[in-house]
């Protein structure tokens, strides 16, 4: 699929704004730390994140149903330069408003460009090639997550955190390069006539299992906030192996996203019905890695559980992209944005202060248990509604 030129854009500076997006990201959670010494300072960073989902990815969204997508992406892109170029003023406590209002604009961007990006594959893709472009995002995010995190630490590490600021920074520049010239499919005028500024009303959800793939990654993103917060805590707290051991478990997330795109093929009818499975063996295997005995055990259960959870998520979002007009899409990934970073915040937070007040284990089971029951209820609504419409 990188043969189509217009992809190959998005794809490639997907890769290079993602990495330094996680250089900048490592980076100033290390500043944030040696400046202030606070845990507190740090969970505040963290929630700065997520604020901005709440209301910008819907707009984003609205905005990539009217707006030529590749001037609102380069538009982000360019915006955010100065601010990820000021953390390299920070020079003590009394800077940290910079660092702060920096984090904070940063992820005003990302969350305004991600339901932007994601409604333009669908218009700048076949529609019989979705699946394996969707396969290919979960393999750059399985890039980004090796080259960024397990890269980002290393040089941050080395050659101070000033130059993953820079690097950050020029990455926004190189991306907006890289789309300047993305073609973009225009819609019908009878589609954008007859579609655009209508909501979609209760029935077309429910019609279209749309509401199905929203209640998925909703559970999955859950899930996946406690899961986040114990990644590092299982190598430092519990395995005692520091830096390396947080390294080799991001390296097998990221290569379990990009081993999911070669096992896609595998699945070729239900994915709906496999996204549903995913969640509830993902939720088994995180409880069973929260109860694993070494470092070595708990890497296998990291790979299998970003594997089946990257095809499961590029399913999904093929779903949305075939059933949802594409003057439409940007409203419906916005919404699912906003609201899977929400949960996610919510439940890092929760998971934080959990670890600080009971067992690391347990606290990992009952993540995992969150996701194995949530998708147990997705299935068996998934059987009534399959058996009603039957009838």
């Amino acid at each position: 699929m990188l043969e189509n030129h217009s992809y190959r854009r998005l794809f490639y500076s997907g890769i290079i704004s993602g990495v330094g997006d996680r250089f900048s990201q490592v980076a100033v959670l290390t500043l944030i730390l040696q400046v202030t010494g606070s845990g507190m300072a740090v969970g505040t960073a963290l929630g700065l994140r997520i604020l901005p989902y709440l209301f910008l990815s819907p707009i984003g969204g609205k905005a990539a149903d009217r707006i030529a997508p590749q001037y609102l992406m380069i538009a982000a892109d360019l915006l955010r330069i100065p601010f990820a170029l000021s953390f390299t003023l920070i020079e003590s406590d009394k800077d940290m408003w910079m660092a702060f209002t920096g984090i904070f604009v940063l992820s005003c961007g990302e969350a305004f460009y991600q339901p932007i990006r994601k409604s333009t594959i669908g218009k700048i893709t076949e529609p019989s090639q979705l699946t394996v472009v969707n396969g290919l995002e979960q393999f750059r995010v399985g890039i980004v997550l090796i080259l960024g995190s397990v890269t980002g630490g290393a040089a941050a590490y080395f050659f101070g955190t000033d130059i993953a600021f820079v690097f950050n920074a020029m990455s926004f520049a190189a991306a907006a390069f890289l789309i300047r010239k993305l073609e973009v499919k225009k819609n019908s005028v009878q589609e954008n006539s007859e579609l655009q500024g209508k909501e979609m009303k209760v029935r077309d959800w429910l019609s279209s299992g749309i509401l199905l793939a929203v209640l998925i990654q909703w559970t999955g993103a859950g899930m996946d906030g406690i899961f986040n917060v114990l990644i590092s805590v299982y190598a430092v707290d519990l395995f005692l192996s520091g830096e390396l051991g947080v390294g080799l478990l991001y390296g097998a997330l990221g290569t379990g996203l990009m081993t999911s795109f070669f096992l896609m093929k595998l699945v070729k009818r239900h994915l709906l019905l496999f996204s549903i499975l995913a969640l509830v063996v993902e939720g088994m295997l995180q409880g069973a890695a929260s109860q694993a005995g070494t470092l070595y055990q708990l890497i296998p259960y990291f790979f299998v559980i970003a594997l089946i959870g990257g095809m499961s998520g590029a399913f999904l979002d093929t779903l949305v992209m075939k059933r949802i007009p594409s003057v439409r899409q940007g409203s419906v990934f916005g919404f699912i944005e906003s609201g899977s970073n929400i949960i996610l915040g919510m439940t890092m937070v929760g998971g934080g202060l959990a670890v600080d007040v009971f067992p690391i284990r347990n606290v990992g089971f009952t993540g995992g248990m969150l996701g194995f029951v949530g998708g147990l209820f997705i299935l068996m609504y998934w059987l009534f509604r399959h058996k009603y419409l039957k009838k």
